[in-house]
Parts: structure tokens; sequence; C-alpha cells
């Protein structure tokens, strides 16, 4: 258990739970998070205002780390009379995260109806704007990236908050990358890192840096690659959850730097290939096989549904569909 989990039950020996400290926690370790929240809604002394923001933080957090079990519990907590009115003024922001913990499942279907719902329920423009960049990144993985462009296109950067560009950045890179304008989005990659470390979500730095790394390989620019490899490397989680891509782009260094003519392609490398696809890095795949002239087959997306949830669990939320 980290520091900042040790740090967190001192800070709840008070009165009070800080509750800033427990969103820090989510946005940068979300297992933990859980631990904690567990443990939080176990008090008899919290107001329903903390315990509110708990649950809504833990969908949050089980959304991003596949924990179904809780995940519906939350859901079902702010559901309950103690909290039934403020779940209802914030329905946007919760049909918005339980979309977001289908996307992580790759249940890409449920993803879009929920983000159109949360569109149905709320008048700001700031969120339409955010809700358009999540639906465009589920049409990007039903391999629709057109689509998705085009709404992306279509969203005033500048109404967004700096954590809501790096997330249209980050979905810009992966939709220019999968139309074939490769320099294009490693400048939107980098750029929306950059947002997310100003929102301190070094989390999510890594995880954008990710797709950083498959374009440095295909400049040949091994010293940024190595660069940002050793600051992913801090983030054991991130580099589980991607094993076969980064075991791919390994590979390929290895025998990259060594200048070799032909490269040898072995039975690792189809693996962590049909891998990376099976992760949603086809493209990326099908790019290096492209420019270094590899004898292996081109891969398809097979995005397999893990872990999956129930269909249509923000309902509650949205009665029109």
């Amino acid at each position: 258990m980290t520091i900042h989990v040790l740090g967190f039950f001192a800070l709840m020996a008070n009165t009070e739970v800080d509750l800033g400290a427990f969103e820090s926690l989510v946005k940068n370790a979300p297992d933990d998070a859980l631990k904690v929240y567990q443990i939080a809604i176990a008090r008899e002394d919290l107001p329903v205002q903390d315990l509110y923001q708990l649950h809504y933080q833990a969908i949050r957090a089980s959304a991003s780390t596949f924990n179904n079990v809780i995940l519906i519990e939350a859901i079902d907590s702010l559901k309950t009379p103690p909290f039934k009115a403020l779940a209802d003024e914030d329905r946007a922001k919760i049909l918005t995260n339980i979309g977001v913990g289908y996307r992580r499942r790759n249940q890409n279907e449920q993803a879009i109806w929920h983000y159109r719902c949360a569109m149905n329920a709320t008048a700001s423009l700031q969120q339409k704007s955010a809700l358009k960049v999540n639906i465009a990144i589920a049409y990007t993985r039903l391999e629709q990236p057109a689509i998705g462009y085009r709404l992306l296109k279509s969203v005033d950067r500048e109404m967004l908050p700096s954590f809501m560009q790096a997330g249209l950045l980050t979905a810009l890179g992966n939709a220019t990358f999968a139309l074939g304008e490769v320099d294009k989005a490693l400048s939107y990659f980098i750029e929306a890192a950059t947002h997310y470390a100003q929102d301190e979500n070094y989390r999510a730095v890594k995880q954008v840096s990710i797709n950083s790394l498959g374009i440095y390989v295909l400049h040949s620019d091994f010293s940024s690659y190595h660069k940002v490899l050793a600051d992913i490397a801090s983030e054991p989680s991130l580099i589980e959850d991607n094993q076969h891509y980064l075991g791919w782009l390994r590979e390929l260094v290895q025998q990259l730097e060594q200048n070799k003519q032909g490269l040898t392609e072995s039975t690792t490398m189809k693996a962590y290939s049909l891998g990376a696809a099976n992760k949603g890095y086809a493209a990326m795949v099908n790019a290096h096989i492209d420019k270094f002239n590899l004898s292996l087959p081109k891969v398809t997306s097979q995005l397999t549904v893990r872990d999956p949830l129930p269909v249509e669990l923000g309902k509650a939320w949205c009665p029109s569909h």
C-alpha cells in the first residue's frame, strides 16, 4: 500500500474526510482509492454529502480498474433516498463516468449510449463538448476513426478546461494516427501529456506517452523512446496492461539498434503483434510492419470485452431511452 494511502488513513482519523486527497488518489492510484473507499463508507459519522462524494468517486475509480462489484454497488447506492437528489443533479457526470467504464471494457456501443444520455441530461456547452470527445473515442475504437475525427474537430477546444483538453488531444492523436497522419498524431500526444501534467494526473501522462512510443520507433528516434519508456516503468500496472505492445516494441528496437539489415520475425514477435492488436494497437503494429518491411501478416483489431458489465447501468438517469 502506497504512502499516499497511509497518509489518507491518517486524515480519516479526523471528523471529516479529505475529499480532495481522495480525488487525487482516484486519479493516480485508483486501486488504492477503492481500498480507502471500502473502509471510509463503513464509518457511521460521515455527513451525507461526504458519503455521496465517496460513492461518486468510487464509480470513477472502479470504472478504470475493472472492479465491477464496487462499480455496481456504488451506482446502486446513488439511487437510494439519501443520495438520490444529489445524484439527479450530477446525472450527466455520473452517466459519463459509467460510459467510461463501458469503454474501458470495450463495450463501446454501451459507452456511446451512456454518453448520449449524458448529452441529453446537461445544458452545459462545456460538458457537451467533453462528451463529443468521449463519443469520438468510442467510434475510433469501433474502427470508425473518420466519424470520431469529425466529432473531435467540431469541439471548441478553448471552451474546455485543461484536463478536458488533454482528453481531446489524446483522442485527436489516436484518430489522426488511424487516418495516417503520424507526425500530427505525435504532436497531439505530446501536448496532451503536458495538459495531464498540469492537472497532476501523472498516470494519464504515462498512459498517453505509451502512444508516443510507437511513433518514436517509426522515426527511429531511440533516444526519445528510451526516455519515455523509463518514465512509464514507474507505473507497473500500465506495464502489465500493455505488456504485448511493449514487448513488440522491445523486440523491434533491439534489432533496429543493432543496425540489422534484415529483421528477424520470430514467433515471439508474431505473438506480441497479435496481443498488441487485441489491446487496440493494430494500426501502430501495421505501421511498423510496413515501415520496416517485416514479413509478418498484418493484424486486425480483435478487441475482446474484458469483465463485461450488465447493459444500461445508468438507465435510472436516462429515462428517455
